[in-house]
């Protein structure tokens, strides 16, 4: 089944991937795009402009140490100082919100630095971490990586927060405010330079239950300023531990990075630009169920706009690809 974009966006298109099973999976790692429909299979661009799946499993994920149930210890994937490791710890059940799947969050997040030396920062009062894996990056562009968490309260709901490493100590070195209203979580979308500006971004889906707001942040001056913010949007399934219902790639040909993110109904991918700190949709591809897998970015061999792969609630496994004018659909 080819499902067209709409007239605006017309040179990207749908395609479903004929497999054994219906797709219960998507997990990228590095450039590999796996499936698991039945058993595990690699994806491969092949002859036609098609998607052909071939029988592979993928590497083994770490779990946390004295983690949450479902967490995972994320990496570094740079050479810069400081944050080579972290993960979440300390398990509690103090914040019954279950939109990660249960009801039990993280009371800590643990650190490893490039010395492998270790570092926790505990969530303050009746706070916790609502999140299954951290994200490092070099957020201030300082030479160190840096890591982000989101922090929730029951009064408050959820917020982003960055920690640097000071002196073998976690500091907090800038995050939002919280959302403002309990049980109300926010969920990344990811993080590059989205503007074009040379310093990293990071895109959140607020609310991606409830009529979900995309806001892209920058750090500026100890501070998590909004970029720009744009309505219809969610990257999650609430009560699922799947987070990676979004995806970046050079969409348009700008050499700068765009999001794709579902829609609020998740029955469509909008591709979109922040190009110059003005988020503005590149296209909008409609899909013919709701998105319930992670976004997978499988690179083309000859260059150009890489294939985005999702699966459906309907279990179909889709190929979201730019085809040139003229060609079939």
């Amino acid at each position: 089944m080819v499902c067209a974009a709409s007239s605006a966006s017309a040179e990207w298109a749908a395609t479903s991937v004929p497999l054994p099973d219906p797709v219960s999976e998507v997990r990228q790692d590095g450039d590999a795009v796996y499936v698991r429909a039945g058993d595990w299979m690699v994806l491969q661009s092949c002859e036609g402009d098609g998607v052909c799946p071939a029988p592979r499993e993928p590497p083994e994920r770490e779990a946390a140490p004295g983690g949450i149930p479902d967490a995972t210890i994320a990496e570094a994937d740079d050479n810069l100082d400081g944050v080579r490791r972290a993960w979440y710890a300390e398990p509690t059940d103090r914040y019954p919100h279950g939109a990660l799947g249960d009801t039990i969050e993280a009371a800590a997040l643990v650190v490893q630095d490039v010395n492998g030396r270790l570092s926790t920062v505990r969530a303050r009062d009746n706070a916790v971490f609502e999140d299954l894996e951290p994200r490092i990056a070099d957020f201030n562009g300082d030479g160190d990586d840096d890591v982000l968490a989101i922090r929730s309260t029951p009064e408050a709901g959820a917020a982003v927060v960055i920690y640097r490493l000071v002196g073998g100590t976690l500091a907090e070195i800038g995050a939002t405010v919280p959302i403002g209203r309990p049980e109300r979580w926010l969920n990344v979308a990811g993080i590059a330079d989205f503007t074009g500006d040379n310093r990293l971004e990071i895109a959140i889906v607020k609310t991606p239950h409830i009529d979900g707001t995309l806001e892209v942040l920058t750090l500026d001056r100890a501070r998590l300023r909004l970029v720009d913010r744009a309505e219809g949007f969610s990257n999650h399934v609430f009560g699922s531990t799947e987070l990676g219902l979004s995806a970046i790639g050079d969409v348009n040909g700008d050499r700068i990075d765009d999001l794709v993110v579902p829609s609020a109904d998740r029955r469509a991918l909008r591709m979109v630009s922040a190009a110059r700190g003005r988020l503005r949709d590149i296209a909008v591809v409609p899909l013919p169920a709701a998105v319930t897998t992670a976004i997978g970015v499988l690179a083309q061999p000859e260059g150009g706009p890489p294939a985005f792969i999702v699966g459906l609630d309907d279990g179909r496994l889709m190929a979201v690809r730019f085809a040139e004018e003229g060609a079939e659909r």
